[in-house]
């Protein structure tokens, strides 16, 4: 939605840890997946916008729970490449130039980007109220 109203850059502010602790002392049963390197880069390419993922890093205490965040704070650019990308286990400030006339389309050679191609009407039924299941 932001890169189709005209958005170059996407911040994502985040505090993704690698495991909660729970009070009883366990950790969390799923890890949260670093999505830094494959799912970001995947986004900012079929959007054709820059990508700021700003997460924090190390550990915290707090009323006996701990949390151990993940870090790995990444600039991305619109065709999916890292521009700079932050160490995992300090605190680091990212800076870049985010200057979207360097970058052409997705797809210069054919004139044409993923935003520009979609089919709204395909999305009647992710948008329906409603869906029919098929049955079997």
């Amino acid at each position: 939605m932001l890169a189709l109203k005209g958005a170059k850059l996407i911040v994502g502010p985040t505090a993704a840890d690698y495991y909660y602790t729970l009070p009883n002392g366990n950790r969390s049963a799923v890890p949260y997946p670093d999505v830094s390197t494959l799912v970001l880069p995947a986004f900012a390419y079929t959007n054709n916008v820059f990508y700021a993922y700003s997460n924090r890093a190390g550990y915290e205490e707090r009323d006996s729970n701990q949390w151990h965040y993940r870090g790995n704070s990444i600039i991305i650019g619109p065709h999916g490449d890292i521009i700079v990308q932050a160490n995992h286990q300090q605190d680091t400030l990212l800076i870049a130039d985010c200057i979207s006339g360097h970058y052409g389309m997705t797809h210069p050679a054919a004139n044409h980007s993923y935003l520009k191609d979609r089919r709204p009407k395909m999305y009647k039924l992710i948008t329906a109220s409603e869906a029919d299941f098929i049955k079997g």
